[in-house]
């Protein structure tokens, strides 16, 4: 019994320092977590498909995919400038669509820039990555984690050898 003494003051010495060395990278690694004092992006991915609707030109797609928010502060010296305080970047795409927006936390939230594409058969829209040009251009509303996106943009369609105006529409649910 008296070896079973000698070696518990020994374990007890280990144990506390684990303890004391857990706190310490506790404490170092929520000391990473922020930027500047501004909250650290968040991000709701999620893997599991929700449904995306897409329309360009009267042409529709529905996408079962899964969608990309991340929400982080806005960044007004960006290209195109991003407003309000937080910006939420959008992302979803498929075989057939892709999907990309930077909408604000503005009441109502407005749509900074934004890219999609559409393929129709052998026929391909590209709307490549562009800012709203005037406040009535683009217009989008939000319920809940759900963003409707309405508006025109420059595009390339089938057929078209320059880029012209198209109208466009995007349901999208936030995970």
């Amino acid at each position: 019994m008296a070896n079973q003494d000698r070696r518990r003051p020994g374990w007890l010495m280990v144990l506390v320092a684990a303890g004391v060395g857990m706190v310490i990278l506790g404490a170092g690694v929520s000391g990473c977590s922020r930027d500047g004092g501004r909250p650290a992006a968040t991000s709701s991915s999620n893997p599991a498909a929700v449904s995306t609707t897409v329309m360009i030109d009267g042409n529709k797609h529905t996408m079962i995919a899964g969608v990309d928010c991340i929400s982080s502060a806005a960044q007004p010296s960006a290209s195109p400038p991003e407003s309000g305080d937080l910006t939420t970047r959008i992302g979803v795409h498929d075989d057939s669509a892709s999907v990309s927006l930077a909408v604000s936390d503005e009441k109502p939230p407005t749509v900074d820039g934004f890219a999609i594409s559409l393929k129709i058969g052998n026929d391909q829209y590209q709307l490549p990555y562009q800012a709203t040009k005037s406040p009535t251009q683009v217009q989008a509303t939000k319920d809940g984690k759900s963003y409707t996106v309405t508006g025109t943009g420059e595009a390339t369609t089938p057929g078209e050898s320059v880029m012209r105006q198209v109208t466009f529409g995007v349901h999208v649910t936030c995970p």
